[in-house]
């Protein structure tokens, strides 16, 4: 597994994918996942807003296009200018 932290809400990526989704005190309104991708060997960063994410899976997220992200391309969580999660491995 990575070596994956949180910045302001604790836990895994799975867990503060879950806290947006189901607490209504977090408010996902404004979040955004951004994402590594990679075309014709070039990395880049993507991003796509929270609201998109159609399923929360143990490995990664389906998207409303039924684009399948794996959290290991995960980069961050942000909501606004607040870091929700991080990853260490960038």
């Amino acid at each position: 597994m990575g070596d994956n932290r949180t910045v302001t809400s604790g836990g895994p990526l799975r867990e503060v994918l879950n806290r947006l989704r189901w607490n209504a005190g977090e408010m996902a309104g404004g979040a955004v996942i951004t994402y590594r991708e990679r075309e014709g060997g070039d990395k880049r960063d993507g991003q796509v807003a929270f609201a998109e994410v159609a399923e929360i899976l143990p490995r990664g997220v389906n998207l409303a296009d039924g684009t399948y992200l794996p959290y290991h391309r995960v980069v961050a969580v942000r909501r606004g200018t607040e870091v929700l999660w991080h990853s260490r491995r960038r």
